[in-house]
């Protein structure tokens, strides 16, 4: 089985979408990207606290929600997008007993950034996994950027 760098070079074009990998055992084996950009869409997989081995990092929900956003921002910022850009969350939780932890860390990245989220109970990879976590992100094109600082310095 081939080895895939950490998060190389988003610059990998398939038909205009571009995607980057993670040292996940599960992409290869399943065949799916970490993340992949087509346009100014974003589109980060599920993202366990995993080392590149498959191992839990973090003993908490906690511990693991915030692995998983760094995981995520990293994965982001390979299509110069960052947790700002993201617009809805997915998060499975092995357990509702974990609700309050994957909160706290939650909201510790994403309380200025509002996205929409799904919350919901189920199985996970691997038992000692507790979070797993999607997102969407929208990056504004250059024009839309312009457009928008033009419509807001015309505003009365």
């Amino acid at each position: 089985m081939p080895t895939r760098e950490l998060y190389p070079s988003a610059s990998t074009i398939l038909s205009g979408r571009q995607v980057v990998f993670s040292p996940s055992p599960w992409e290869p084996q399943i065949g799916y990207a970490r993340g992949v950009r087509v346009g100014s869409l974003v589109f980060i997989a599920g993202t366990v606290a995993a080392d590149g081995d498959g191992n839990a990092v973090g003993n908490d929900a906690y511990s693991q929600t915030v692995f998983i956003i760094k995981k995520i921002q990293a994965a982001l910022h390979e299509f110069g997008a960052d947790l700002k850009h993201v617009v809805s969350t997915i998060t499975h939780l092995a357990d509702f007993q974990h609700f309050d932890d994957y909160a706290r860390g939650f909201k510790q990245y994403f309380d200025d950034v509002t996205p929409t989220n799904t919350t919901v109970a189920a199985k996970l990879v691997k038992p000692e996994f507790f979070v797993e976590i999607t997102v969407h992100a929208v990056v504004p094109d250059e024009r839309s950027v312009h457009e928008s600082e033009d419509l807001e310095r015309s505003a009365p």
